[in-house]
């Protein structure tokens, strides 16, 4: 069974993608949608921003004009604008505790990071035991020049890893495998793998169906364009250029612009198409295809051994690292210096740990990852990805409990499939699967909230939890660092838990003898509340459910409220 795999695993690790990380097996957004057009694991594509380098803001701005829209938003006080944001900025003008801070490394489990960005270049971790580039591991901890962390998706010859497949393809292989060697399989996990199966082909049969629709739509698109063009010298194909042909005198222009305009209502336009193109042959060719390896042609480890490490490389953005780089600079990008965004924590340094591909993430290469940021100094972990399935949970639980014991906090985006988490989980979770203990005490699920306390104040696409999710933060429409000196806005609860892991690093680098259990509850307890505000509940858009439901601690993280208590 093909799915229209083309390339090797080694060509498409070289030829790089420019399309964002996808995380999970999730739902998918219709494509119609008025806003969201893709739920990617934890964040969510939106289309209409391009990269940009933003004007400056300062809080004095934003103080004299609280409708102003800026856009590293969650900086912003919710007293001071009408902008629900964690009130950073109030917090460094007015709030400050004449203390000497420390820094707090926080570890960035991603996709990659630009370390060379203009605005992180001096906000990352720096391993001293480390000589650079002398191809020695001068430390000794099992990883080659690990100067400002480790890619766990590459090998030792410098090729990285890009695309991979998704989780529920990897365990349907493996089902498929069992069945063809008349292996004996249990009753529990015979029911397991017929659920693998369903999820499976259910998704594999979405995107061949949505590939045929977006074929047919792009054959017509270009055939209204051509009807026109022979017509009238016509350059502008956006909707408001379509619509000024409405009053043309030849009918015929007028029936095929409105033909346009009409496959545009559903497709938007000429760049989306093509956006839902490349999505769609994506997802067949890496994400649900079955013959589809590269981990075996790249990175070269023994997948049978779970416990391995020190294979990667010292590679840290990889072929991309959108993803990652937006994350990172949520929580550090360089404060007050005239160019880009402001980041929460100004002592945070980011240590980048790559193990997120354009596909599913691997349990071993997360626990890998924890382990490394625990053993190197971090004190918070971020990771802004999920999936469904995890075969070898044992080990990722493993690892979070060592990092639970070293007293590391723990921040997991809760994900965008607008889920109940308390009904239908993901991974990782808090929950040890092999372990009698209580959950993973130093863990934070991170849902995603907009920018205004009304009903829209949790996000569309976010889950929610009232036992799971600990708290919300800003995650829709947030501008922060990209690769190569860009910025650009993505909404996601990707961009929430680096919200919640800034606010960590800012309290812990004025207060650092708290325990990461006490700054746990110090972010939950003493979040923006709003007790008789009522929302849209993100499962169900017509049910309006009160906020505080929704997440265990019913707030929205406040840095200057946690702050002011601390005052």
């Amino acid at each position: 069974m093909n799915n229209g795999y083309k390339l090797s695993a080694l060509a498409a690790s070289i030829a790089a993608s420019v399309s964002f990380s996808v995380f999970a097996n999730v739902e998918i957004e219709p494509v119609n949608s008025p806003f969201i057009t893709d739920v990617k694991g934890t964040i969510v594509e939106d289309h209409s921003p391009k990269p940009v380098r933003p004007a400056f803001f300062s809080l004095s701005r934003m103080l004299n004009n609280p409708s102003d829209e800026r856009g590293d938003w969650f900086n912003a006080s919710a007293n001071y604008s009408n902008l629900q944001g964690s009130g950073v900025d109030y917090v460094y003008d007015h709030l400050m505790p004449p203390l000497k801070p420390q820094p707090i490394i926080v570890a960035v489990l991603d996709s990659g990071v630009d370390i060379a960005h203009e605005d992180l270049k001096n906000k990352l971790w720096t391993n001293a035991g480390e000589i650079p580039d002398n191809g020695i591991d001068d430390d000794g901890n099992g990883y080659i020049d690990d100067v400002h962390g480790w890619n766990f998706l590459g090998n030792s010859l410098g090729v990285n890893m890009d695309h991979d497949t998704l989780e529920v393809t990897r365990e349907y292989k493996k089902y498929l495998a069992l069945e063809s060697e008349g292996q004996w399989i249990p009753n529990e996990k015979r029911d397991y793998y017929e659920g693998v199966k369903k999820a499976y082909l259910e998704s594999f049969n979405y995107y061949t169906n949505a590939l045929d629709q977006v074929n047919e739509a792009i054959e017509m698109a270009n055939q209204y364009k051509i009807a026109i063009l022979d017509l009238v010298d016509h350059k502008d194909f956006s909707k408001v250029g379509l619509e000024t042909l409405l009053s043309h005198s030849e009918p015929s222009v007028v029936i095929a612009a409105q033909g346009l305009l009409d496959v545009f209502e559903k497709w938007r336009s000429f760049d989306y198409l093509e956006s839902r193109l490349s999505r769609y042959q994506d997802s067949l060719n890496y994400h649900y295809n079955l013959d589809f390896d590269p981990r075996k042609d790249i990175v070269m480890d023994d997948m049978t051994n779970p416990w391995e490490k020190g294979y990667g490389n010292n590679d840290v953005k990889g072929p991309v690292g959108r993803h990652g780089t937006h994350v990172a600079g949520i929580i550090a990008a360089e404060r007050r210096n005239g160019i880009g965004i402001d980041g929460i924590a100004d002592y945070a340094e980011i240590m980048a740990v790559r193990v997120v591909p354009n596909g599913d993430e691997r349990d071993k290469d997360i626990a890998n990852a924890v382990r490394y940021a625990v053993d190197n100094g971090a004190k918070i972990i971020n990771m802004s990805f999920g999936k469904s399935y995890s075969p070898r949970k044992y080990i990722v639980d493993h690892a979070f409990r060592y990092a639970a014991r070293k007293g590391v906090l723990i921040v997991h985006s809760a994900g965008n499939s607008r889920n109940d988490n308390d009904i239908k989980p993901s991974y990782p979770n808090r929950f040890a699967a092999h372990y009698a203990s209580e959950p993973i005490p130093t863990w934070m699920d991170v849902g995603a909230s907009a920018k205004y306390a009304d009903e829209t104040l949790v996000a569309s696409f976010s889950n929610f939890g009232q036992e799971t999710v600990d708290v919300f933060a800003p995650g829709y429409r947030v501008l922060s660092t990209t690769p190569d000196n860009n910025y650009a806005a993505f909404s996601g609860t990707s961009m929430a838990a680096p919200v919640v892991s800034g606010v960590a690093a800012l309290v812990w680098s004025r207060y650092p003898d708290l325990s990461a259990v006490e700054l746990k509850a110090m972010l939950m307890n003493q979040a923006t509340v709003y007790p008789e505000l009522l929302v849209k509940k993100p499962s169900s858009p017509d049910d309006m459910v009160p906020f505080n439901s929704l997440s265990i601690s019913g707030g929205v993280v406040s840095a200057e409220v946690i702050f002011n208590t601390l005052d």
